[in-house]
């Protein structure tokens, strides 16, 4: 067996014991989204945890929590658990189309969670509310999807 094959059996033998030795951690968030001012109903939100502790993509890609879609009156909840060695570090990811015309694809941002609204275990303790959330302004970071 080469040292290349070796090396790879290694590598996926201790990414997969990650996953073993890990801690449920959980986090949950709730909002409401309006489009000046009026509830962006259907839009599609994403509770993730960031896995970039050694760089982004290094070992492991971020995990989704939960998703849902705000309801007609523009609010969402969301409450998600996952398994991870070190704290995690949650965030909304809101996908939407407002004030973007014809352009393609969704305007893309995110929402961090605050440390203080996550514990260990398979279900949230407390959320946190991250209020009315105007879509038509520009949010730092703001990126576009055509795949989410």
């Amino acid at each position: 067996m080469s040292k290349y094959a070796i090396l790879g059996l290694v590598l996926v033998g201790t990414v997969a014991s990650l996953d073993f030795i890990g801690r449920t951690q959980s986090a949950a968030i709730k909002g409401r989204l309006v489009c000046e001012g009026k509830p962006a109903s259907g839009v599609k939100v994403k509770l993730m945890e960031s896995d970039n502790s050694f760089g982004p993509g290094f070992l492991d890609s971020d995990d989704k929590m939960a998703s849902g879609k705000a309801d007609s009156h523009g609010e969402f909840n969301l409450s998600g658990s996952t398994k991870e060695i070190t704290g995690i570090e949650p965030y909304l990811v809101v996908f939407h189309d407002c004030k973007d015309g014809i352009t393609p694809c969704q305007r893309v941002f995110r929402v961090n969670v605050p440390k203080s609204y996550t514990n260990s275990g398979s279900s949230a303790k407390k959320t946190y509310d991250a209020g009315v959330i105007e879509l038509a302004g520009k949010y730092p970071g703001e990126t576009r999807s055509c795949l989410n």
